[in-house]
């Protein structure tokens, strides 16, 4: 952008001779095209806001929906999720007497028990005096799991998604009764939606220059997924490393920038081994596949014979071979199901017609894939990294409907930024009103080199 103070000396001589000033050219292109970032900058506070303010409303009814039908109807909405809920109360009681959680300490050193979700519910409970007052916790954790949408939207505007795709798949996580079921109890979902969508955009902010919150706020999330779920945490490190190479660059500046990414790839290494991360992850991770194959089956085989919802209960995953012909099967399964013919529990019932809207929105998506790629390719790589491996995973060991539909919300987290991109581009196709200023907009940003830098969130 070419300096606004370049021109004022001239102009400001000009009109104390009483002559008009005549502007000089590109003055009033400096004027709109800064009038009109301050006027993005807002508006895109507006819409986080917006974002924020539904999506919090969305799960609070929903959570105190599920926790009265689940007291008042018996219908166990929340029954399971109840366990957090104990476990932190216990928690709470043992820091009000003045001495340290048994539990959380053992908890937190175990590779493989959820540690997450009680420590928040006991400090909660820490601060309100004891006093388990279940609405107000509900509250609590809306306020937190509320944000997620507002990353999602911050993703969105920092792979280049205008406001409009934005708000679209911001939308569809404040919104989509999945997200907001899984978000608004006792749930660990809430939190693994939030803290996955942080990590997606903090490697997003590392692959555009160095930054130390940034990778310390990357740190904590994966340290925070492993008190959450561990498996989930360990393929996330993975992804991370793979984005964390994936900078974007000037043109001419390619040598620079893997370099910079390499420096930015050695540091938070070192800061996962500083925090013992990757000692974790050693002892977590299977020794080789055929270990992880059987861990994977025998997960499969437990939630496929402990539900009315499961499938393939014979069917047993021995080899590469066996879970290669298996992939397509449980892909369906956990990107399809319920179909609406799959009538079971009232759970199950409910959420068919969500799952057929998602369906719908499918063909969107790929199409939003394909403009991603030609559009921003390094962010849009890292969220396919993302979204491949995990779908394959949950598509293997998921083996009953509700599982499905549980984990799903993940995959579809990730997929919304996409949809977004599909939303773009049916509206440019569509010829929608505003599209034409918000590629000015984009063009000028592009030009001036800041980047998402505008929101100042970030």
């Amino acid at each position: 952008m070419v300096p606004i103070s370049r021109y004022l000396p001239a102009t400001r001589s000009r009109l104390t001779r009483g002559r008009r000033a005549k502007p000089r050219p590109g003055l009033e292109r400096v004027f709109s095209e800064t009038a009109l970032a301050g006027q993005v900058v807002a508006a895109e506070y507006e819409d986080m806001r917006r974002l924020y303010l539904w999506a919090l409303a969305v799960r609070f009814s929903a959570g105190m929906l599920g926790w009265l039908l689940t007291l008042m109807i018996n219908i166990p909405f929340l029954q399971d999720a109840f366990y957090y809920e104990e476990t932190g109360a216990g928690i709470a009681r043992d820091w009000l007497a003045g001495r340290s959680s048994e539990w959380l300490a053992y908890a937190m050193t175990a590779d493989r028990v959820s540690w997450f979700l009680p420590t928040v519910i006991g400090g909660f409970y820490w601060l309100s005096g004891g006093i388990r007052l279940i609405p107000l916790l509900l509250l609590g954790i809306c306020l937190i799991t509320a944000l997620t949408p507002v990353v999602t939207y911050l993703i969105a505007r920092e792979t280049g998604l205008s406001r409009s795709g934005a708000n679209f798949a911001g939308g569809l996580v404040a919104l989509s009764p999945a997200f907001a079921f899984w978000s608004g109890g006792f749930y660990k979902e809430g939190f693994i939606l939030l803290l996955l969508n942080l990590s997606i955009y903090q490697v997003f902010r590392l692959q555009r220059a160095w930054r130390w919150d940034s990778m310390l706020i990357l740190a904590a999330c994966l340290f925070g997924l492993f008190g959450l779920r561990f498996y989930l945490a360990a393929m996330l490190a993975g992804i991370v490393l793979l984005g964390l190479l994936l900078g974007h660059s000037e043109a001419g500046e390619g040598a620079l920038t893997m370099l910079r990414q390499v420096l930015i790839l050695a540091g938070f290494v070192g800061l996962l081994f500083g925090l013992g991360l990757t000692e974790r992850m050693r002892r977590i991770l299977p020794g080789d596949f055929s270990e992880a194959l059987g861990t994977i089956e025998g997960s499969r085989h437990d939630l496929a014979n402990s539900a009315g919802s499961g499938f393939a209960r014979d069917l047993h995953i021995t080899s590469p071979v066996e879970a290669l012909e298996f992939l397509p099967i449980g892909m369906g399964y956990f990107m399809l199901s319920p179909l609406p013919w799959q009538w079971g529990a009232v759970r199950q019932n409910l959420v068919i017609p969500e799952t057929a809207f998602w369906i719908g929105l499918y063909p969107l998506i790929v199409w939003g894939m394909v403009r991603g790629l030609k559009r921003n390719f390094q962010s849009s790589a890292l969220l396919l990294a993302a979204v491949i491996p995990v779908s394959c995973l949950y598509a293997l060991f998921c083996g009953n409907i509700g599982t499905a539909y549980r984990m799903r919300i993940q995959v579809w987290l990730l997929l919304a930024i996409f949809a977004g991109w599909g939303w773009e581009a049916w509206q440019a196709r569509a010829g929608a009103p505003g599209q034409r200023g918000v590629r000015r907009w984009d063009r000028a940003r592009k030009r001036e080199d800041t980047g998402s830098d505008a929101v100042a969130l970030r």
